[in-house]
């Protein structure tokens, strides 16, 4: 794939578009995350056991971004193929750089354990892709996540497509039609 320009980038995500292996794709129903209070609290008493795991863990925003995206990158066992291409990588950090690329951390004993990469636009969340390395560590760094990016004022929380996981957490789907209003809304566009 060709590395796009800043602003064809974000004007992909802000079409609802989001990259794959070899393209951009546009998920028909979309998952997303609530980040009403309720919802953030359902995740939470959801994942109660993991977070007293994760008591003594402490959480971060882009303390070790190439970490995160590197770890992000390697296949998660021998026959599992890599979606996040070297050129997905380059945007990441391109969209980093223009402070819209982040990583959320959890680290424990001065160890990542894991790491999610997002990009944030306008109000709008698109949580990437995610890896752990310690138990529970995913689950607190899931739940961490959703309390940040809901005390940052984000309104929407996309994760593209569902895993059984996180729809016992609680995503939902939504028809494209409804992920594009309230996407428009999160970028504050009418």
């Amino acid at each position: 794939m060709m590395m796009l320009e800043l602003p064809e980038i974000v004007g992909r995500y802000a079409r609802g578009l989001f990259p794959m292996e070899d393209g951009w794709y546009a998920a028909d129903p979309r998952a997303v995350f609530s980040l009403e209070p309720s919802a953030v609290a359902r995740v939470r008493r959801k994942l109660r056991r993991s977070l007293r795991e994760g008591e003594a863990w402490s959480f971060a925003v882009d303390r070790d971004f190439t970490s995160v995206i590197a770890a992000c990158a390697r296949p998660r066992s021998p026959s599992d193929g890599v979606w996040l291409q070297p050129w997905i990588a380059d945007q990441y950090e391109l969209l980093h750089g223009a402070g819209l690329a982040h990583t959320f951390e959890i680290w424990s004993d001065g160890e990542l354990a894991a790491g999610m990469i997002a990009v944030t636009i306008g109000r709008a969340a698109f949580l990437e892709s995610m890896f752990h390395t310690v138990p529970h560590a995913g689950n607190v760094l899931l739940a961490r996540t959703l309390e940040s990016l809901a005390a940052a004022g984000c309104e929407l929380c996309d994760i593209q497509t569902p895993t059984d996981h996180t729809m016992r957490l609680g995503a939902v789907q939504v028809p494209r039609e409804e992920f594009e209003r309230r996407l428009a809304s999160a970028l504050g566009v009418s």
